[in-house]
């Protein structure tokens, strides 16, 4: 039983990590939004960014416990204020 609750666990866990990191590229995609008609060259760069956070998200590994524990650590606060991200992005 204890197996099936640590792989429940560890879903439940990088689910969590794959959220957070959602709401990041939302908070990216929103601003090159923003930026597409007054800075192309500054909605680039953002849009590269993006693409290395949805990186990050597919190497998701529920066999990597620790990394999946810093994602949360590290970028769910980040994404619960906006000012902290963007100076930390």
């Amino acid at each position: 039983m204890a197996d099936q609750e640590t792989s429940y666990d560890a879903i439940v866990r990088a689910e969590i990590a794959i959220e957070i990191l959602n709401q990041a590229r939302a908070m990216v995609s929103a601003r090159v939004y923003e930026l597409e008609d007054m800075d192309a060259a500054a909605a680039e760069t953002l849009r590269r960014r993006r693409r290395d956070l949805i990186e990050l998200q597919q190497n998701i590994r529920l066999a990597d416990p620790a990394t999946v524990e810093s994602l949360i650590a590290v970028w769910g606060p980040r994404v619960q204020d906006e000012t902290r991200f963007w100076a930390e992005f």
